[in-house]
């Protein structure tokens, strides 16, 4: 009995922990999508086909740079005999080629790189006392304190190469770091009345975060199956609803306004929606 009890809970930490939805999606300068599904990295490319770009990834983030390379992670489990984790960064270059950036890592790196700004500098959350703090790495390899502001519980992160902030979900909160470290709360009361989706509690209501050229924040509220939008005088309004059994986890907006939602379901399926400024949309994945 007590062995059957302990299959029981690893699976349940298992699958628990594949149904944590990833928030990576990004588009490159030449229309092509890319998003992950914990599984793969996909390709949606600007003629909408689909394919696989980076096989058997477990990665909740991605990064583009300027260039056209594109990088995550990769985490695994190692079984319960040793009770570890893994973990290693990759690129997959603009020509195709695959290579590992940070090699094999016990455990979980504190810095990914997957967070950077326009000069290449990249951003972590570190625990500090009872909260956490805001790092920041140089180019050059410097590691210090971006701000002197106390966060509570960073989850997500995503600097807006639109204006040149960071932005951060602090628990429940959205917040707006300036490069100079400043900190603003922008939107603090975005848990909705209900029961959440996939009843899942506070630290994981709030998922991915990005920005318009008309300084605008997005917000998929994945607790509440919607896509909320900030606007430069602070006001919310509701820019996107999931169909029953999907919520959103991660998206991003073109210039003429078509919107990307990356969703995930109640059957741990991730898809992704491109929702045209006309209202028609295609979905492709799951």
């Amino acid at each position: 009995m007590k062995k059957l009890i302990l299959l029981l809970f690893y699976f349940f930490i298992i699958n628990s922990l594949e149904a944590h939805p990833g928030i990576g999606i990004v588009m490159d300068n030449e229309g092509n999508v890319y998003y992950t599904d914990l599984t793969h990295v996909w390709k949606i490319s600007k003629e909408g086909k689909l394919t696989i770009a980076v096989e058997n990834v477990h990665t909740h983030e991605l990064y583009l740079d300027s260039n056209g390379n594109l990088y995550g992670e990769h985490e695994w489990y190692n079984g319960e005999a040793t009770d570890t984790w893994g973990n290693y960064v990759w690129c997959l270059n603009k020509e195709g080629n695959f290579e590992k950036v940070i090699p094999d890592f016990e455990g979980f790196l504190d810095n990914t790189t997957l967070i950077r700004d326009n000069e290449g500098n990249s951003y972590w959350s570190k625990k500090s006392g009872n909260g956490e703090v805001l790092m920041k790495q140089s180019v050059n390899g410097d590691n210090y304190k971006f701000s002197s502001h106390q966060f509570d519980d960073i989850r997500w992160m995503h600097f807006s190469t639109n204006d040149e902030n960071l932005y951060v979900v602090d628990n429940l909160k959205i917040k707006k770091i300036t490069p100079s470290g400043n900190v603003e709360v922008l939107a603090e009361n975005l848990k909705e009345n209900g029961a959440p989706f996939m009843g899942v509690g506070d630290r994981h209501y709030i998922f991915g975060l990005w920005t318009d050229t008309h300084k605008n924040i997005y917000v998929a509220l994945y607790g509440a199956g919607k896509v909320k939008k900030i606007n430069h005088k602070g006001e919310i309004t509701t820019v996107f609803v999931s169909d029953e059994g999907w919520s959103p986890s991660g998206g991003l907006i073109e210039k003429d306004g078509t919107l990307w939602i990356m969703e995930f379901s109640t059957k741990n399926k991730t898809r992704v929606r491109k929702v045209m400024p006309n209202a028609e949309d295609m979905i492709y994945g799951n």
